[in-house]
């Protein structure tokens, strides 16, 4: 899943069909999800980053003289399924929470804690026993899920990075306090693909600012914490706008 391509995805998707057929006891839920998200990845450019290669692909797939191709329709369409079936599934799971009683009394959380079947830890068990953030907790869970299909659809992008920043945290927390990390993987890596480009290059230019104002107000962190250009060798200095170009690798 890290280096992509078709052939890959597809030999991927053949070992997890049949991991499922002959234990499903050693999966952990995502599985379904993954079981559907393959198929739409096996008609996905999903080799242009990480993959060996991945750098001439990109300037191939970028080329402006490069003609549309039925390879670029399959892409787009089973990249918009991705993201059509991720929202979908959050919002049935913001929905289906609604009418649990445990979910309406904030409780649940309380009780997720508490449950024996999955590798809980102790200090969550604890911190979900405060009555407060237990049902701020729950609520707020409730309140990212069903948010998530209209924010992908906002034009406002600090709602859509905000609200997928949300969800993010939440799978990190489930994969740390409830022993469930390939659950919490894949479940952020879904939500990865639901952000648009534009929203991964503002991110990378609000932490490169961010990294440069660090190195104006400590002067003496300055010479470790200067960045500098991806695709150069001058310097950028501390409080001057990122360079067109610098986040394109993103």
């Amino acid at each position: 899943m890290v280096f992509g391509g078709r052939v890959l995805t597809v030999v991927q998707a053949v070992l997890m069909w049949s991991l499922h057929y002959r234990n499903q006891d050693l999966l952990e839920g995502g599985d379904n999800l993954a079981q559907i998200l393959m198929i739409f990845l096996a008609f996905t450019v999903s080799n242009a980053y990480f993959a060996p290669g991945a750098k001439k692909r990109r300037e191939e797939l970028l080329a402006p003289d490069r003609t549309p191709a039925v390879s670029t329709v399959l892409h787009n369409l089973a990249t918009y399924l991705i993201v059509f079936q991720t929202a979908v599934l959050y919002f049935a799971a913001g929905y289906w929470k609604i009418f649990g009683k445990v979910w309406q009394d904030g409780v649940a959380m309380y009780y997720v804690s508490r449950e024996t079947e999955f590798h809980m830890s102790a200090r969550f068990a604890h911190v979900m026993g405060n009555a407060y953030l237990g049902t701020a907790v729950s609520y707020a869970t409730i309140a990212i899920e069903l948010a998530f299909p209209f924010a992908l659809l906002s034009s406002r992008a600090w709602l859509r990075k905000a609200n997928t920043l949300a969800l993010e945290a939440m799978h990190l927390g489930i994969a740390a306090f409830m022993g469930l990390v390939c659950f919490g993987l894949l479940m952020i890596g879904a939500d990865c693909v639901c952000l648009r480009d534009e929203d991964y290059r503002s991110l990378w230019r609000s932490l490169q600012a961010g990294r440069a104002r660090m190195a104006a107000n400590w002067p003496g962190e300055a010479g470790r914490l200067r960045a500098f250009p991806i695709g150069g060798s001058a310097p950028r200095m501390p409080g001057t706008p990122l360079r067109k170009g610098v986040h394109d690798h993103v």
